[in-house]
């Protein structure tokens, strides 16, 4: 595409970038929205008995209403959120993400304004399309310029707070200053209207035009602070702080644990780039957690305000070392581009055995991070003393409720029964961190293609939402919340399951095809599914399900889990031989 204009140029590269992403917003948007006033209305209607159409009482009328502004919320947030394509291009590093088009003949104030003009002007044009499709379904009057100005203002604000700041800590207090602003003028704007009823809507977002002034002045005043910082960083008289607050000390950590590379055997040699290039990172992750969280508990006993912060370090410690069991495979993104190290795919191996090798070690250095932090936080249970009422201490009764109930729940079971869930928890993290490598892999390969699965997920909200409007009627005595785990139920027995097995026995006949797999590898793939299973089994029994009571089709979509094990098996090699021949 010949482009003569640097801006119409610019433009293009926004589009190409963010496209996909705005399409998400937009469909997230309209699904949110819609289920919001589908599901408030239903449950109304059910509680009450009114299944009628034709008329609505006032609790329903109330009921569409709260859906009402509900919706108004969801269809908001996608919008004020930012843009992770365009952070995704430097790696959500602190600095201007279009750093490439530094040495084009282009002024700053239009390497700056363009694409802060275009990433405000798509959230407002999404919001708004919404809300026009939302007003023609529901009849609200949902509002439209006032509220998209707001959201532009919003976005505007994101280039100031993230593009002239290079250093991490700087940039995130930007932000939640800036989050802490918006969260107060919000208060200050709304508190002594009544936002929350719909039919007031037309008249409480007509705002004055002196709110539209102070839009333009920010505008104005996050353009100026985005041109100075970029012209800084063009002219390179910006020093470069590390992205990651103690990410040095971290590859210290690292380097402590020195042992040479074996050279008799090349498994070995393998298994040692593997530790040092990532496994010792993430061992390093849980060894630094595992420290911090007794002593944030410690704290937290004789100061009360931090608390809150020692419960969500100790419920969600164990979620950050799941995270960092993702991308096994190495695969590298730099500006909107994903690809594979070519160092790795030149490697001297089969496809198999490279991508066996990596998930194995992944997987071990995660299973012992995650065994560091869950002895952690269990140790760090004991900082929370029970008053004389054998009460926790206020704060902690979520973790301590939680404490009591894993307790109650592994202390019931047999010994066979606790050795068959420590065998599903490891299998499923090997099941988990070949999934999420082969994710990557399949994403770098096939872009286009694997948006399909994330269609997939909003193919179900818009299957949820005609089928609570129609078919709650007949639910008789059921609860809402019954009613939509069973329509959840009946997808994933219907849809998701079948997926799983033709997705299973689709790429194992390719890989079959490919000579991927040897006989070996084929064999310790259906040992590893086979002791998955009967792990999976006992822990039915346990539970108290009875497969031979059950249909065939209950038992069949109950008995599908055990086919991950097989289908991961087969999909990390065939992932990893795409990227191996691009």
């Amino acid at each position: 595409m010949t482009l003569r204009s640097p801006v119409v140029a610019m433009l293009w590269e926004s589009w190409r970038l963010t496209r996909v992403e705005a399409a998400w917003k937009l469909a997230l948007g309209i699904v949110a929205g819609m289920a919001a006033l589908v599901v408030f209305a239903a449950i109304a209607r059910i509680n009450l008995g009114d299944f009628a159409f034709d008329g609505e009482s006032p609790t329903v009328k109330a009921a569409r209403d709260s859906g009402a502004v509900i919706a108004l919320i969801l269809i908001v947030l996608p919008n004020i959120v930012g843009w992770w394509s365009i952070g995704n291009l430097n790696r959500v590093r602190p600095g201007f993400p279009f750093y490439l088009n530094y040495t084009r003949p282009v002024r700053t104030s239009a390497l700056v304004g363009v694409p802060m003009a275009y990433l405000a002007a798509v959230p407002a044009a999404s919001y708004i399309v919404t809300a026009l499709l939302l007003r023609a379904i529901s009849g609200y009057a949902f509002p439209l310029v006032s509220v998209a100005a707001w959201i532009a203002a919003l976005n505007l604000l994101h280039a100031p707070t993230n593009w002239p700041i290079r250093n991490t800590i700087f940039k995130l207090t930007g932000n939640m200053a800036v989050g802490l602003a918006w969260l107060l003028l919000a208060k200050y704007r709304l508190a002594n209207v009544a936002w929350t009823r719909p039919m007031q809507w037309p008249t409480i977002f007509d705002f004055p035009l002196s709110d539209y002034a102070l839009i333009a002045a920010i505008g104005l005043a996050s353009f100026g602070l985005a041109v100075v910082g970029v012209a800084r960083q063009r002219r390179g008289d910006v020093e470069i702080t590390p992205w990651i607050p103690g990410a040095a000390l971290l590859e210290d950590f690292v380097t402590l644990l020195r042992f040479p590379c074996p050279t008799s055997s090349s498994i070995r040699a393998q298994v040692w780039f593997e530790l040092k290039s990532r496994g010792l990172s993430v061992l390093a992750n849980g060894v630094v957690i595992a420290i911090v969280i007794p002593l944030v508990f410690a704290i937290s006993v004789p100061v009360e305000p931090v608390r809150p912060m020692a419960a969500m370090v100790g419920m969600f410690s164990v979620l950050a070392i799941l995270i960092s069991a993702g991308n096994a495979f190495s695969i590298r993104a730099r500006q909107g581009r994903v690809y594979g190290s070519a160092f790795e795919a030149t490697q001297p191996y089969g496809s198999a055995p490279l991508a066996g090798l990596k998930v194995i070690v992944r997987s071990v250095c995660v299973l012992a991070a995650l065994a560091v932090v869950s002895v952690s936080v269990w140790a760090s249970m004991s900082f929370i003393a029970v008053d004389a009422g054998r009460e926790p201490l206020l704060g902690y009764q979520p973790l301590r409720s939680w404490q009591g109930a894993i307790e109650s729940v592994v202390g019931a079971l047999t010994l066979y029964q606790q050795i068959s869930l420590a065998v599903i928890a490891s299998i499923g993290v090997a099941v988990m961190v070949a999934s999420l490598a082969s994710f990557s892999a399949l994403a770098a390969r096939f872009p286009r293609h694997l948006g399909i699965g994330g269609w997939l997920l909003v193919f179900h909200g818009l299957v949820l939402v005609p089928l609570v409007l129609t078919g709650y009627r007949g639910v008789g005595s059921q609860t809402l919340w019954e009613f939509l785990v069973g329509v959840l139920v009946w997808m994933t027995r219907w849809i998701d399951a079948p997926a799983i097995v033709f997705a299973t026995v689709y790429v194992s006949w390719r890989v079959f095809v490919e000579r991927l797999l040897t006989l070996r590898a084929v064999c310790g793939a259906v040992l590893i599914s086979a002791a998955f299973g009967v792990a999976w089994v006992t822990m039915l029994r346990a539970a108290g399900a009875q497969l031979a009571d059950m249909p065939m089709t209950y038992a069949f979509w109950m008995l599908s889990p055990v086919l991950l094990p097989l289908m991961a098996s087969v999909v990390a090699p065939w992932s990893l031989n795409r990227i191996r021949h691009i």
